[in-house]
Order: structure tokens, then sequence, then C-alpha cells
């Protein structure tokens, strides 16, 4: 499969869009536990950072949280655009079971609390297993 450079890319304007995008960057999964940052301008542009987060902690904490918070604030203000705010879109990377454990949505639902302080549309919250990724949060 070919990873496409953002500059490049097909705009992300559908979850169909951005499912695909995080299956091509991400993908199965090849770590213990990582997270995934990705930008998105108002135009559905993917930004070319990408940020990956290692060592990310079994669960949120709120130093960490708070940190992911004040970088997405900053960079979706960047990315605004006449059409539209900056958006986020986040995959948690971790090997193990092929299905949504309790502790991902623990996960899901923090990064979403990250994204609506900062004011940071959020695109979705993925999961990338061994198997494969599959969606934890949808927008």
């Amino acid at each position: 499969m070919t990873i496409p450079d953002p500059a490049n890319a097909p705009l992300l304007l559908t979850d169909a869009d951005v499912l695909e995008r995080v299956q091509q960057l991400v993908g199965p999964a090849t770590v213990a536990r990582q997270l995934w940052i990705m930008f998105v301008d108002g135009d559905g542009r993917q930004a070319p950072v990408i940020l990956p987060i290692s060592d990310v902690p079994l669960h949120p904490e709120a130093r960490v949280v708070d940190n992911l918070a004040a970088v997405m604030a900053g960079m979706c203000e960047d990315l605004s655009t006449d059409v539209g705010s900056g958006s986020v879109v986040l995959a948690l990377e971790r090997i193990g079971r092929d299905a949504v454990l309790a502790g991902d949505r623990r996960w899901a639902a923090a990064l979403r609390e990250a994204c609506d302080r900062a004011g940071a549309p959020l695109r979705g919250v993925y999961l990338s297993t061994s198997g494969g990724v599959h969606p934890i949060v949808s927008v």
C-alpha cells in the first residue's frame, strides 16, 4: 500500500477518507502502546506533521491529557482556513486483542475531552491493533 504524501494526497472529506488515511499511515499495530496525532486544515488537507507519541500510559493521566490539549489548540488554530477550522485525527496503537477494550474507551473519552478543551474539532479516534485499524469514535 502506498503511503500518501500529505501535500498531494486526496482531501479528507468523509469518515471513510479519514479511516483509509489512518490505515495507510498507522496500519496494524507494531508497538506496545503509542498515540498518533494527525492534523487536518480547514480545507480537508492533511498537515505534513504527524506526531507519534511513544510510551503512552495504560490509563489516561491528567498531565498527559493537558499537554495534548495544549498541542492540539495551537496546531488547529494555525490550520484554520476560509472554509473552516483545523481539526485533529487520533489513533491509539497497541499490540493485543483485536477489539475495542474498556481502556481504549477511556483513552477515547480522554482524547475527546482534550479536543473539547482545546477547541480542536475531532475528526475521529481510531484503534490500531495487530489485526488492523478500527474506529473508536467517528464524528
